[in-house]
């Protein structure tokens, strides 16, 4: 499910909370430009590369805010915190009032550090900027690059391409400029 349901779950919300998440909505795509809306366990949410970054809902008499991680909100200053309910999995924050963008940007990061801790699933290494975007994404082998490799600029713009074999650079190695224009070809 993405954008569709997305925009229906916003939409079937009573006021004050349809406003309140709208603008939560509105503030965490210009957080993460890159990600994708989504509806992950019946909440709407941003995804990037499967993972998701950042969900919401609306509920009765609150609204609440899901990091999709239980080690994030612990992660920010108890001065960000104060006034809100939260607990490892949730802050809640009132009907008619929107997170501000300076929290959310903390609990962006936080969120975006707490996944780059993670090993790597199934061999494939990522690390993220705390804009939401990859910086680099790749196979692994017995703890070694191995394979393909790409890795962006912090705008999202793709820098370089390239293989390797057991950890060292192998094949042709691509870098681009950040209109995607190539720039330079190398083998190796």
């Amino acid at each position: 499910m993405t954008e569709p349901a997305f925009a229906e779950y916003l939409a079937a919300q009573p006021e004050p909370q349809r406003r309140t998440l709208e603008v939560v909505a509105e503030r965490l795509r210009r957080l993460l430009p890159d990600a994708e809306a989504c509806i992950s366990y019946g909440m709407p949410g941003f995804r990037v590369d499967g993972t998701v970054l950042a969900g919401f809902a609306g509920f009765v008499h609150h609204c609440s805010y899901f990091p999709h991680s239980g080690d994030t909100v612990g992660r920010l200053a108890a001065a960000d915190l104060d006034g809100y309910e939260w607990d490892a999995g949730t802050l809640r924050f009132p009907n008619d009032r929107p997170l501000p963008v300076a929290l959310l940007r903390k609990l962006v990061a936080a969120r975006v550090e707490v996944e780059n801790a993670q090993p790597p699933k199934k061999n494939v290494a990522r690390r993220f900027y705390d804009n939401g975007r990859l910086a680099h994404k790749g196979r692994l082998r017995a703890g070694e690059m191995h394979g393909e490799w790409s890795f962006w600029r912090r705008d999202g713009s793709l820098m370089r391409t390239g293989s390797f074999t057991d950890g060292v650079q192998t094949g042709v190695w691509r870098t681009f400029d950040r209109t995607g224009a190539l720039v330079k070809e190398t083998t190796l």
